[in-house]
C-alpha cells in the first residue's frame, strides 16, 4: 500500500481555485466536463494574462526530462503575469501540510501518512512544488498545455521516473486528472477536488486507483496551508 501511497500522492494539490456551492450541485455536474479552459470565469487576477497574449511564454520541450523539472524547480517563486489559465486552478504559493488516507474500500481508509509541500509559480505559466514523505521526495510541475487545449502534469520521482497526467475542468475551476503514464503497468488514476474554503489554506481531495477495470484503492488527501514561502524561494527584488 505504502507503493501505492507514493504514486498517487503529490497530484493532488492542482485544481484548487474556486469554491464548490456544495457537493450536490457538484456531483450534479460531473458528467459535464469543460473543455474550453478560456471560458470567462470570477475570481481570475487582474495580473494574469489575456488568451491572445502567449507568444512570449516559455515553450514545453518535446521531451520532459528530470534536468527540465529541477531547472523550473531551481528558478524562485514569481506570480507576476500569470497566464489566465493558472490562476484560475493554481494552488496557495507557501508550505503546506498534507494527511492522506488510503484503503481498498471507502468505509476502510485505515492507511494514512503525512507529507510537507512547497509551492511556487515560476516564468508565468508553471507552477512547480516539492513533495516529501519521509525520505521520500518528488519533484512535479502543472501547466497549461494551449496546442493540446489540456492542462498537464509531470513529476519526478527519486528513480529518475517521469509520470505524466492530463487534466481538464469539470466544474468552474476546479479540475479532473487522468493518469497517462505511470512506473506501474496497468494502473490508471483519476482525481477531483471535493472542497476548498476561500481563503484556499484549505482543501480536500479525493481519488481513485483501477488496475484495469477493478478499483484497488481509493485515496482522500486534506490540505492545510501553513505559511508563506521561505526567503530563499523569492526573488529578491519581490520579497
Amino acid at each position: 500500500m505504502k507503493r501505492l501511497v507514493l504514486l498517487f500522492s503529490c497530484l493532488f494539490l492542482i485544481g484548487c481555485g474556486d469554491k464548490k456551492e456544495s457537493n450536490e450541485s457538484a456531483e450534479t455536474s460531473a458528467g459535464s466536463v469543460i473543455e474550453n479552459s478560456e471560458e470567462e470565469s470570477e475570481g481570475v487576477t487582474t495580473a494574469a494574462v489575456r488568451k491572445d497574449d502567449i507568444s512570449d511564454l516559455p515553450t514545453l520541450p518535446e521531451e520532459i526530462t528530470k534536468e527540465f523539472i529541477m531547472g523550473l524547480w531551481a528558478k524562485p517563486h514569481d506570480d507576476r503575469g500569470m497566464i489566465k489559465e493558472l490562476a484560475n486552478v493554481c494552488a496557495r504559493e507557501g508550505l503546506w501540510k498534507v494527511v492522506t488516507t488510503m484503503g481498498p474500500d471507502k468505509r476502510e481508509m485505515n492507511d494514512s501518512s503525512e507529507a510537507s509541500m512547497t509551492v511556487k509559480i515560476v516564468d508565468r505559466r508553471f507552477q512547480v512544488w516539492q513533495w516529501s514523505v519521509d525520505e521520500h521526495i518528488e519533484y512535479s510541475f502543472v501547466t497549461y498545455d494551449y496546442d493540446a487545449k489540456r492542462y498537464r502534469w509531470w513529476g519526478v520521482l527519486p528513480d529518475g521516473f517521469i509520470m505524466e497526467w492530463s487534466g481538464r475542468r469539470y466544474w468552474r475551476n476546479l479540475l479532473e486528472w487522468e493518469t497517462v503514464k505511470l512506473p506501474e503497468e496497468g494502473l490508471a488514476m483519476t482525481i477531483r477536488e471535493t472542497r476548498i474554503t476561500e481563503d484556499r489554506k484549505k482543501l480536500e481531495m479525493t481519488g481513485t486507483m483501477k488496475q484495469g477495470d477493478e478499483v484497488v484503492a481509493y485515496r482522500k488527501d486534506e490540505f492545510t496551508w501553513l505559511s508563506e514561502l521561505p526567503e530563499e524561494h523569492r526573488l529578491s527584488e519581490v520579497k
